[in-house]
Order: C-alpha cells, then sequence, then structure tokens
C-alpha cells in the first residue's frame, strides 16, 4: 500500500489541544470563578475529552504512515518510547507535586493540600504508596490523566493494526471494549479507588481510537467529499443544542434565571470514569461542528492569540504538566492569600501566561536546534 500524501498542518489540531489545556489547568484550580466558562458547563464532556480525542487523532497521523508500510515493530517500540517518556513525565508531576503540596502544608499548617487530593497516604505509607505510585495503581486527584495516556500509547499499535485491515473493524473492537467496560466494570486496580482507575483506560480507549480512525479517514479525500456535510452539521449541532440546554449554565449567574429547562436527571448517571454514552456523543458532536465549519487553515488560527494557545497544543505533555503544578500553587495562593475576585483573576492570566511562554520557549529553542542541524550549503549554490 502506498504512502498517502502529506498534507498541510490542520492548525485546528494545536489550537483546541492548547485551548483544553487552558481548561484543564482553569478547572484544576478549586474554587476558581473562572471554571464557570469552561467547556464543562456547556454540555456533557469537558477538555479531558478533547484532549484525549485529539491525542489519538495526532497519535494517528503521527504514526499511521509506519502502519501503511506494514511497521508494526517499529510502529510498536515507537509508541512504547512514548509511553515510557510520558511515564516518567507522570511519576515527576507526582513527586514535585508531593514536595509542593506537604511544603505547603507544612509551612501554611493546613493539612487540606494533601488530604483533598488523596495524598496523605504517602505519608503514612511513604515506601507502600510511592511503590504503587511507580507501577501506576496510586493516582492522587488531578494526576491520573498522565496514566491513562501511557496506557492509550500501549494501545496504539494494536489500533494501527486493526484500523490497516478495516476503519469499521476497529471501531467495531474498540466500541466492544469500552461496553465490556461499561457493562461489567472492567478496570485497572487502584489503590485507594475501589472501583479503579479514574480514568477507565478500558472505556476511554474508545475515545481515542475513534481519534486515530479519524485522523486516516481525513487522509481519505475521496471519502470526506462524499460525506453528507449538512446531515452532519444538523445532527450534531442538535445534540450540542440539546447538552447546552440540559447543562444550563445560565443558572450559575445571579442575574439570570435559575431555572433548567430540561432535568439532568433525563441523562444520569453520566459516568465520566467509565465515559459515558452521553459525553462520548457530546465530544464528537463539538468536533464534527468544528470540522464543518472550522476551515483547517482559518486566517485566525493564524493571529498572535491563537497561535500562541497552538503553541501550548504543540508541546501538550510538558504543558500539562506544568499546568498541573500551576494549578496547585494557584490553589495554595487562593486558600492563604484570598480569593476575590482580582486575585482570582491574577492566577487564572498569570498561570496561562506562564504556560504560553513556556510553550513559545520550547518552540524558539527546537527551531534554534533544527536550523544547527541544518547541512550547510555547497559553495556553488551559495555563489547562485
Amino acid at each position: 500500500m502506498s504512502s498517502s500524501p502529506r498534507k498541510e498542518r490542520d492548525l485546528r489540531i494545536d489550537f483546541f489541544r492548547g485551548l483544553a489545556l487552558v481548561f484543564i489547568f482553569i478547572d484544576h484550580v478549586p474554587d476558581n470563578s473562572w471554571a464557570t466558562v469552561t467547556l464543562r458547563n456547556f454540555g456533557f464532556s469537558d477538555a479531558s475529552e478533547v484532549f484525549v480525542l485529539l491525542a489519538g487523532y495526532s497519535a494517528g497521523l503521527a504514526y499511521w504512515s509506519m502502519a501503511e508500510r506494514g511497521d508494526f515493530r517499529g510502529a510498536f517500540a515507537r509508541a512504547t518510547r512514548r509511553a515510557g517518556e510520558i511515564y516518567v513525565w507522570h511519576i515527576g508531576v507526582f513527586i514535585a507535586s508531593a514536595i509542593l503540596l506537604y511544603s505547603a502544608a507544612h509551612l501554611f499548617h493546613n493539612p487540606k493540600y494533601v488530604d483533598h487530593i488523596a495524598m496523605s497516604e504517602l505519608a503514612r505509607a511513604p515506601l507502600a504508596t510511592l511503590g504503587s505510585a511507580m507501577a501506576l495503581v496510586y493516582q492522587p486527584n488531578q494526576m491520573n490523566i498522565l496514566p491513562m495516556y501511557v496506557v492509550l500509547m500501549v494501545w496504539l499499535p494494536v489500533v494501527l493494526f486493526l484500523l490497516r485491515r478495516s476503519v469499521l473493524l476497529a471501531l467495531a473492537v474498540s466500541f466492544g471494549i469500552w461496553a465490556i467496560a461499561n457493562a461489567t466494570g472492567l478496570n485497572l486496580p487502584a489503590y485507594h479507588r475501589a472501583e479503579g482507575w479514574f480514568f477507565n483506560p478500558f472505556a476511554w480507549q474508545l475515545l481515542f481510537t475513534m481519534g486515530a480512525a479519524a485522523s486516516v479517514v481525513a487522509r481519505r479525500s475521496d471519502v470526506l467529499a462524499s460525506y453528507p456535510r449538512r446531515e452532519i452539521l444538523l445532527a450534531a449541532g442538535a445534540y450540542a443544542l440539546f447538552a447546552l440546554v440540559v447543562a444550563a449554565p445560565w443558572v450559575q449567574f445571579a442575574w439570570l434565571p435559575d431555572t433548567t429547562l430540561i432535568s439532568r436527571e433525563i441523562v444520569e448517571p453520566m459516568s465520566k470514569h467509565d465515559l459515558s454514552a452521553w459525553r462520548f456523543a457530546h465530544v464528537l458532536a463539538l468536533a464534527a461542528l468544528v470540522a464543518v465549519l472550522v476551515p483547517a487553515n482559518a486566517g485566525w488560527l493564524k493571529h498572535g492569540w491563537a497561535s500562541l494557545l497552538a503553541t501550548c497544543g504543540k508541546h501538550s505533555l510538558q504543558i500539562f504538566a506544568l499546568g498541573t503544578l500551576l494549578s496547585f500553587l494557584g490553589w495554595i495562593a487562593l486558600s492563604e492569600f484570598g480569593s476575590n475576585q482580582v486575585a482570582v483573576g491574577a492566577v487564572n492570566i498569570l498561570g496561562i501566561a506562564i504556560m504560553s511562554v513556556t510553550a513559545w520557549q520550547m518552540s524558539r529553542r527546537k527551531q534554534a536546534r533544527a536550523s544547527s542541524w541544518q547541512p550547510k550549503a555547497p559553495a556553488h549554490a551559495l555563489a547562485s
């Protein structure tokens, strides 16, 4: 099978991944009033679903050429190296967070900094807890996305193998695993949570697989041309509107009506842990709306503010890790020095600025390294 032609970079991927990282940072700061305007308030899914869907899409783009050549051994080696890199970052975030939060708890005589995120076990049984953390069995709150990401990267070669045979086959297998996980509670064991991992990888692999499958389909312009864009737009828009009405974001503001139009009980239970069908369908509806309404190289995606967010998306692992630590710092600052609107605004603006500047500096360094490795032009080329 011949390799697909290389296409222009889709600016939407990095932008919306960067936006998801910003939303995750805001949502992770407790009692953050800015969290009332993040994605989770406008439907069933939140930034976590967006992040995982785009992770699958990006992985499909990055690894599909190897699958087309049948180089599954190379794909497995590359994917496991990436999984190992994510694992190292997760352990680094865990250790740095533990030092930060235990120091804050000691300095401010406030045990909530370790109690409220289920990190107090580290003080009670340090060796056993550390060992469990290394085995990804112990996952404090807000430190449970990267372990799932590790498992998803190990799952990726299987996804590529199935996709090379048939997109429908890959999705059927993935749906089957998701259905079994939801029906039986199949999950990986957790040290402090009887139900298992907060982000059940057997369920969330469906979203990752869907993203990878979408990246394969997106390469086939003939297939995309035959899609009923109007019908997709109407169906996705109707579901997104339904989710918005059920979520009723207006009730969070005192100056707006506090009545809901549709009871949320109609969609309960809605498990985030096992990726309920309501959440899965919602993030797919949002993705479909973006795919239809936002061109891949839309002019506004090249503006400065959008480029900054996209730069965060390009370095998603590092910026996610940084955002986690910044959310803890923001929590400590608001708890100890007051949580008025000025302080809340300062925490959010400063956190987003640090994430953006860090990503920008990382891109500059990457470009500088790439330039330094460029081979020098021969003398006749310089003279021409």
